[in-house]
């Protein structure tokens, strides 16, 4: 069974963002071990995640208000 693009943008999209959230929840806990609560480490990882989602969810928005043109 062949899944159709739109429905594997969805659940891609549905997988990544749940996998943020897990990330987010798990750094933070990290960060609390760290000294002075994780005061001078620099997030890098965020230039990678954020702009992945929000491409992602941009995109599936769009698929989903988008007129078809029938």
């Amino acid at each position: 069974m062949l899944l159709k693009p739109k429905i594997l943008l969805y659940i891609i999209t549905v997988a990544v963002l749940i996998a943020a959230v897990v990330w987010e929840y798990y750094m933070q806990q990290w960060l609390s071990y760290q000294p002075n609560g994780g005061a001078n480490v620099m997030r890098v990882d965020l230039f990678v995640i954020w702009p992945v989602v929000i491409t992602l969810v941009a995109i599936s928005l769009f698929k989903i208000f988008r007129k078809e043109d029938a």
